[in-house]
């Protein structure tokens, strides 16, 4: 009997030790995997107060709204975004991208379009959470515009109050030789996007389409 109870009491020594070295590690695992799952609160406050005072360079925006795009000529009025903000924004072009505006109704989300040059400025619009978060983003340029002896272009884009959106580039264009342009080669054809933006801010765009034109025919902003 003595035996017996002696070797019950070493079985339960043994267990008390192994739970005591096992404890420590326990708790140490648990708070590794919370200090990697959660961010620090500081973090996701700096951000959104970084993205607030990046908003601030937004003029609003009323809709609906329409672009020509051979007329923009960024002013003092349309602040540079910088290198300092690509934690939102992140262009080719730091120092000449410019802020346009801010579409109007931000109570779900944050709706901006800003400048990127080339040729001519291409609007872009990109789309965030109400804490800075990127969504979606989208060239709005149709992209046809260009320098050549008998090409002309003028492109519009509309921004509707359902937040559909319509570019259109009106182009004419002909073979060019010895003497000039050829008239007789003449052709006029508009190419043109549609898409939306919807309310969880995802904005869907259209490939661009082709459209021959008669030459009487002037193409307006409406399908």
């Amino acid at each position: 009997m003595n035996k017996i109870l002696a070797l019950c009491s070493l079985v339960v020594l043994l267990g008390l030790a192994s739970c005591t070295e096992d404890s420590p590690k326990s708790k140490h695992h648990k708070k590794a995997a919370v200090n990697g799952k959660k961010p620090s609160p500081n973090v996701s406050v700096n951000r959104k107060q970084q993205f607030e005072k990046f908003i601030r360079k937004f003029k609003p925006m009323a809709l609906p709204l329409t672009i020509k795009t051979l007329e923009i000529e960024p002013g003092a009025a349309e602040l540079k975004i910088t290198d300092k903000d690509s934690l939102f924004i992140r262009t080719r072009f730091p120092n000449e991208t410019r802020a346009l505006g801010m579409l109007s109704d931000t109570s779900t989300t944050i709706q901006l379009l800003w400048l990127e040059p080339a040729e001519m400025y291409n609007p872009v619009l990109t789309t965030f959470t109400k804490s800075g978060q990127k969504i979606s983003e989208q060239h709005l340029s149709v992209g046809s515009c260009g320098a050549d002896c008998c090409f002309t272009c003028d492109e519009y884009i509309y921004i509707r109050k359902d937040r559909s959106i319509y570019g259109v580039d009106s182009i004419k264009s002909c073979v060019c030789d010895a003497k000039g342009p050829n008239q007789r080669t003449m052709k006029r054809y508009i190419r043109y996007i549609t898409g939306q933006i919807a309310a969880d801010g995802k904005i869907s765009l259209s490939k661009v389409r082709e459209k021959n034109i008669s030459p009487r025919s002037a193409p307006s902003g409406a399908r």
